[in-house]
């Protein structure tokens, strides 16, 4: 590697210090959006109903014949 690029890779590496912790903090407000939005559409009756079928389909499928 020529001389003349190191004093770039130093100054690129300082400017990218906190890069790292601005990409977690980016994606973890993703994620709690994202868990948000499934707590709101799993509270929805909608919703309830048909996770209670998947349920006792999945329970009749077993052999059991109990109802949720």
């Amino acid at each position: 590697m020529s001389k003349a690029l190191v004093p770039f890779r130093r100054l690129r590496k300082l400017n990218e210090r906190g890069a790292a912790t601005a990409e977690y903090a980016v994606t973890m407000v993703a994620a709690c959006g994202i868990g948000g939005i499934l707590i709101a559409l799993l509270k929805s009756p909608a919703m309830l109903s048909l996770l209670k079928a998947i349920i006792n389909f999945a329970l009749k499928a077993a052999g059991l014949d109990v109802q949720i």
